[in-house]
């Protein structure tokens, strides 16, 4: 048997714990779990990992203030942020009232706004950020976010300037400036910009950042039985693929040689 990586995988979700961990081994990792700080802590201290997940808020503590504590600690090693989503297969079937409620036809869009959903994909990230601000008094971390899209950069801009250094990128030529000065506490990545996709921005950050935390959004898709859980990208890189890379800029091997 050829060379596993091990991970260490923090979530404190049992179900989607026990989803990705299996999702790992599948792709030819080991995977080990932890379910709050305390248990990261010890199992980083008694066995060595090549990467670790992190789920953008844990039980006890929010991984922005995390990473950081590892760094003081000494202990350094790329770490993947998942920012989840739950979705499920069967929505709840709901009475329908008929003062209040819309007629919607099958096939028609959903009266939903889009800024509504756009918001809804950047709070939990902005809460994550702020909790960690709040805890580590004096903590002004520098933040890269890379967005195409206006509004949800400007909500993430307007939400945090107060609280963090901020550096913004939309194009591809912006992320190589940014990248210039590659010091960041967290990297913030969108699935896509314009002129370049999530994978080979992921490629980018992980070769010119290797210590930079960097925070992916997943979704994991309930089955109407509430038993089956499929990991994957929203519309950017999987965990599995963010994951390779990470650990290929980390042992520093060609990229032509990852196959």
């Amino acid at each position: 048997m050829g060379y596993r990586p091990r991970i260490l995988v923090s979530e404190h979700d049992p179900r989607l714990r026990t989803r990705l961990s299996e999702s790992l081994e599948q792709a030819g990792f080991w995977a080990d779990t932890a379910r709050s700080t305390r248990e990261v802590l010890k199992k980083l201290g008694t066995r060595q990992y090549a990467a670790m997940t992190l789920n953008m808020l844990l039980a006890d503590q929010d991984a922005l203030s995390l990473t950081r504590e590892l760094r003081v600690l000494g202990l350094h090693l790329p770490i993947l942020v998942i920012s989840v989503h739950a979705e499920s297969r069967r929505e709840p079937r709901l009475a329908r009232h008929p003062d209040v409620d819309l007629e919607l036809r099958e096939g028609a869009p959903h009266p939903e706004p889009d800024w509504v959903r756009k918001a809804a994909d950047q709070a939990r990230t902005i809460f994550a950020v702020k909790t960690a601000c709040q805890r580590l008094r004096g903590f002004r971390p520098r933040i890269l976010h890379i967005e195409a899209d206006r509004f949800s950069a400007g909500l993430v801009k307007a939400a945090l300037r107060s609280s963090v250094d901020l550096v913004q990128a939309r194009h591809a030529h912006e992320l190589d400036r940014a990248l210039d000065d590659p010091c960041f506490d967290l990297a913030l990545l969108s699935p896509a910009l314009e002129d370049i996709d999530g994978e080979a921005m992921l490629h980018c950050i992980a070769a010119r950042c290797p210590e930079t935390p960097i925070v992916v959004r997943a979704r994991y898709t309930l089955c109407g039985d509430g038993h089956d859980i499929r990991v994957e990208g929203q519309g950017g890189p999987s965990v599995v693929t963010a994951l390779r890379a990470l650990l290929l800029h980390a042992l520093q091997v060609p990229q032509r040689a990852q196959a």
